[in-house]
């Protein structure tokens, strides 16, 4: 492996003063390299069922190596079941897909106001009628149209009232079609499959609630309003609550 050029360098001693060295770590932050899914995929380079994993935008990684193909990193912070793991990435890329600049250290703010209930709401996009319980979210100084709930079989439920955390993207949601919404605005509507966990009031541990795009609400704060995703994504992503090991954007904040 080739020696790796480290920044934010601190220095250590030994006894011996012929085997003093330089010590350091380089970090560095993800940047997507699909504009369509909104993740970057790695090499793991630990047992793993496929060859690559995802990372979400603003994931904090510590360069530990590099050979004449690869550089490696360990994974420091987020949601994701890679935190501690190491990764690779080509060397090529590295200056692509890898930032010195991470995310703001501070909390993002979303507030959902509760607003009708409304049988056969028609979605032209799925060809499908929905009983959707609207609501109206507000963010960076933006509103958009939201549905908290679409199906009512007694397993999904709206998101009660109360002052929730966002938490930082777990995996990609592609098992989740998003095609369609896309299509309908070519170009104009990106990283849908970057869902944000919800922590409920009063517990640190996704809710298996999200905020999300799309005209379907299984319980989610989803964004109907589909050109208002990509500012929404854009704001809380490059968000980390301090202290949280980066696992915390911000509060999500409902009312009636």
């Amino acid at each position: 492996m080739n020696q790796i050029v480290l920044a934010n360098n601190v220095h250590a001693t030994t006894r011996d003063a012929n085997t003093r060295q330089r010590v350091g770590v380089t970090t560095k932050y993800v940047r997507r390299a699909d504009d369509k899914g909104g993740w970057l995929g790695v090499k793991p380079l630990f047992p793993y069922k496929y060859d690559r994993v995802y990372l979400c935008e603003y994931t904090k990684l510590i360069m530990l190596r590099a050979d004449s193909k690869y550089t490696a990193f360990k994974v420091m912070d987020g949601n994701g079941e890679y935190v501690g793991k190491e990764v690779a990435l080509s060397n090529s890329n590295v200056p692509l897909y890898m930032s010195d600049v991470g995310p703001e250290k501070s909390g993002a703010i979303v507030r959902v106001k509760y607003s009708t209930l409304q049988d056969n709401v028609e979605s032209k996009i799925r060809r499908l009628f929905f009983r959707q319980q609207w609501a109206v979210a507000t963010f960076a100084g933006l509103s958009a149209q939201v549905t908290l709930n679409s199906v009512w079989n007694g397993i999904y439920t709206p998101i009660p009232p109360g002052k929730h955390k966002i938490m930082a993207p777990d995996y990609s949601h592609a098992h989740v079609s998003t095609a369609a919404y896309r299509a309908a605005h070519p170009g104009k509507v990106l990283c849908t499959d970057v869902w944000f966990p919800i922590a409920l009031e009063g517990t640190k541990v996704n809710s298996t609630r999200y905020l999300h795009v799309g005209h379907v609400s299984e319980g989610c704060v989803t964004f109907y309003e589909l050109l208002k995703w990509n500012p929404l994504y854009d704001y809380l992503i490059n968000k980390r609550v301090p202290n949280t090991a980066g696992k915390f954007i911000g509060e999500l904040i409902v009312e009636l």
